[in-house]
């Protein structure tokens, strides 16, 4: 609201100014410019004093000194000087909010001095004397020019007449009686065909009419208004011709400048991006187009004269009438507050609105603005959601790295455990083939190998989930490779089992299609968005007699078409047309946001393709994504390497990981017949490693506390180059920015927990084969 406090001071026609201590003007407003003349630097560089007359500079001062001293208001009237030279009487209404601080004043010029001020003027210096009956009226702001019409006798003129048409050297002659009508006519010729104006040709519209007026511009340019009138005795009417004469040059300016400020100011509400509207007695009465757009109406007239109800919110009316209430009968400005306004087809949008009272066609009325922030909580809401996809993807991420831990010692267990009871039942078998006991150390045997294949499998099962939480835990940029939209699909349906399983059956139609260039996390993600909908549009309960249908097949232009179709209830047209829109939801309340299938909008945009929708109510809803074919130039993923001949001979291996369940556990799958080092920190590896003894491979943890497996890295990097070669990496699949970046630049193969054996076993013997 400051700008529209400020926009008012620029604008306002009336006279603003706050003064200082010792004769300052700290502010005025650009009105004193069209007023008297003077602008606002002048003023500010010049101080009051040079501009208030010396009969009046003592008693404005007094007022003004009492004031600071004892702050609230007073008035006061004085004569201030005009650029042109003359005096104008302003009236004073001065404020001061407390002690010692700045004088806030609005000041009014009179058309005539006080009457006080008059009587005072009239007076003669010399008590006593007579007071000339022309020197009754030389104070008043009026030129009075009195002439007999048959003789051309001048009866009387006063100084402000002189003063207008610029005779003041005829002043003296004409008030001795020693100069005509025709002599005064001649010379005021010099001020232009304005002269015409003392013609005493018969006022036009005299009969009946005692008064006439009209007006001319002198060659100075200065505006005269006149006022003319006969005069005359019972025999004579018309005998005599009395004219009066006003500069109105000022108040045209002003005028003008109202006119045109008016003309801005309406310019500036009409093409406002806010919509503004202004009511009384809760009813229209004034609206500016931007509201009518917001609102769809076609014509201000279609709401004014209503109730301002009926475009509000009903949930918001109650809140609504406490702001009326407190701008009309407290004056208190309503501040910014987000109110909810009713369009004409029944839909709303969010707006920030506030209002104050104001002076609307010289009557009380409130004035409310209100901006749309429809598009900024948009904003807002997607930029929340994707903080709630990081957060999720943080979340997956650190989840994943913690089971990981404990997970790659169970199933490593897991798995020396069955290997120990095959061997175990092999040498029972060898001692005791026949026996009695056979069969029952032979049956608990089995059944304990079961359990444990049982708790591999959960075990594995577990692995699985952790790596798809991998998929949506991608925290760089987005990365585009060639990749096959089936996995994709795969991915999704796992994830989205769940809301399948009560509601539908899947039938895949996957035809043989092209790779496309494509980030796997965000396709992912659209695929799992338009799956779960498809399940969702299904009633839970009867699976058998309804079907989700996945169908890849390729496109007409090289490219890759994928349908996501399901068996239920359908959408209407009306649904279909704002399907993509953000925050359009079909779903209650707290079920959805309304951003998924907009996000997967993007996404597909963004990679080139696009994505549709046809419905059919009773039937069911199919969304088709095509993905443009792949550039020429997209980089195919890089296959795996060849394994390298393994060795047979034994080594000396170092292993590093914080965990000592998981570095036991690793050095198990390596085996017996390799010696191996367990240690637990970045710390106790260095140690190791600057003792001398010569290690074949070392598997290192990458991310420890203290001394990290990329410190311990880099510090044999430095020392033995060719030992950094040896360096297998182990990672529990959350990365810090750095580690990330690390990766990426060194050549070492790197391993994710929890392992899988034969993979360990296949790198302890390249590593081996190697030559040192």
């Amino acid at each position: 609201m400051e700008q529209w406090a400020h926009r008012f001071f620029e604008l306002s026609t009336e006279l603003f100014v706050v003064l200082g201590a010792q004769g300052r003007v700290f502010e005025a407003n650009p009105a004193w410019t069209a007023t008297m003349g003077w602008s606002p630097t002048e003023l500010r560089l010049g101080g009051y004093r040079g501009f208030v007359h010396p009969e009046d500079l003592e008693g404005m001062e007094a007022r003004l000194e009492l004031l600071t001293r004892t702050p609230g208001t007073t008035r006061f009237s004085c004569r201030w000087r005009r650029r042109d030279g003359t005096w104008a009487w302003l009236v004073w209404s001065a404020a001061s909010a407390a002690e010692g601080g700045p004088l806030y004043c609005t000041v009014r010029r009179m058309e005539s001095p006080p009457a006080l001020e008059r009587v005072e003027a009239a007076r003669s210096t010399d008590e006593g004397e007579s007071v000339p009956s022309w020197a009754l009226s030389d104070g008043l702001p009026l030129g009075l020019y009195v002439v007999e019409v048959a003789s051309g006798t001048v009866l009387y003129a006063n100084h402000r007449f002189c003063q207008l048409w610029g005779i003041e050297p005829l002043e003296g002659a004409i008030r001795k009686g020693q100069v005509s009508h025709e002599d005064v006519v001649n010379h005021c010729l010099h001020s232009g065909e304005a002269a015409n104006f003392l013609r005493l040709s018969p006022c036009a519209g005299l009969d009946g009419v005692p008064l006439h007026g009209d007006e001319a511009v002198l060659a100075s340019g200065r505006t005269l208004r006149r006022l003319c009138s006969t005069m005359g005795t019972s025999g004579d009417a018309s005998r005599y011709r009395l004219f009066a004469f006003e500069d109105v040059t000022e108040r045209k300016r002003t005028e003008e400048a109202l006119h045109r400020s008016e003309q801005s100011f309406r310019k500036l509400i009409e093409t406002a991006p806010e919509a503004i509207f202004v009511h009384r007695e809760q009813r229209f009465i004034y609206v500016n187009p931007t509201l009518l757009r917001a609102l769809r109406y076609e014509h201000a007239g279609e709401l004014i004269g209503r109730p301002i109800w009926t475009i509000v919110h009903p949930d918001d009316l109650d809140v609504v009438r406490q702001r009326v209430h407190a701008v009309v009968a407290l004056g208190e400005f309503a501040p910014l507050r987000e109110i909810r306004y009713m369009r004409r087809d029944g839909t709303w949008f969010d707006a920030e609105s506030a209002g104050l009272p104001v002076d609307f066609d010289g009557e009380r009325a409130v004035v409310v603005m209100a901006r749309d922030i429809t598009e900024r909580k948009r904003m807002q809401a997607q930029l929340l959601q994707s903080d709630r996809m990081v957060l999720a993807g943080t979340l997956a991420a650190g989840v994943g790295h913690e089971i990981n831990n404990p997970l790659t010692y169970v199933m490593a267990n897991l798995e020396s455990s069955m290997e120990t009871m095959h061997r175990l039942g092999g040498e029972l078998g060898r001692m005791l083939p026949d026996g009695a006991l056979a069969p029952n150390w032979s049956l608990t045997l089995k059944d304990t190998v079961e359990l444990l294949k049982e708790a591999h499998e959960g075990a594995t099962r577990v692995r699985n989930i952790v790596r798809d939480l991998k998929y949506i835990s991608r925290q760089d940029e987005e990365r585009r490779e060639l990749l096959d939209v089936r996995e994709s699909l795969e991915f999704s349906l796992k994830l989205a089992s769940s809301e399948l399983k009560p509601r539908a059956q899947v039938i895949k139609r996957y035809e043989d299609v092209p790779a496309v260039h494509a980030d796997a996390s965000r396709l992912g993600q659209v695929f799992l968005n338009l799956v779960v909908n498809a399940a969702q549009a299904i009633p839970e309960g009867d699976p058998n007699n309804h079907h989700v249908t996945l169908w890849v097949r390729p496109a007409g232009d090289g490219g890759v078409a994928v349908d996501v179709s399901d068996t239920g209830s359908g959408m209407p047209s009306s649904v279909l047309a704002r399907i993509f829109d953000p925050f359009f939801t079909t779903k209650a309340v707290g079920a959805g946001t309304g951003l998924g299938l907009s996000i997967c909008h993007g996404i597909i945009r963004g990679l080139g393709g696009e994505i549709t929708v046809r419905s059919e109510q009773g039937r069911g809803t199919t969304f088709t994504v095509r993905l443009p074919p792949a550039p020429a130039d997209a980089m195919p993923r890089e296959a795996p390497p060849l394994p390298a001949p393994s060795s047979e001979r034994s080594g000396r291996l170092l292993v590093i990981d914080d965990e000592p369940a998981v570095g036991r556990s690793l050095a198990r799958i390596i085996g017996k017949r390799h010696q191996v080092t367990v240690v637990g920190s970045g710390e106790e590896a260095l140690t190791k490693l600057n003792s001398g003894g010569p290690f074949d491979a070392i598997f290192c943890d990458l991310m420890m506390p203290g001394i990290t497996g990329m410190d311990v890295y880099e510090k044999v990097r430095e020392r033995e180059p060719g030992l950094s070669l040896r360096f297998i990496f182990i990672t529990g699949g959350s990365y810090t920015t750095r580690a990330r970046q690390f990766l990426e630049r060194i050549p070492n193969p790197r391993i994710e927990k929890p392992f899988d054996a034969q993979m360990i076993q296949q790198l302890v013997g390249e590593v081996l084969a190697t030559e040192t």
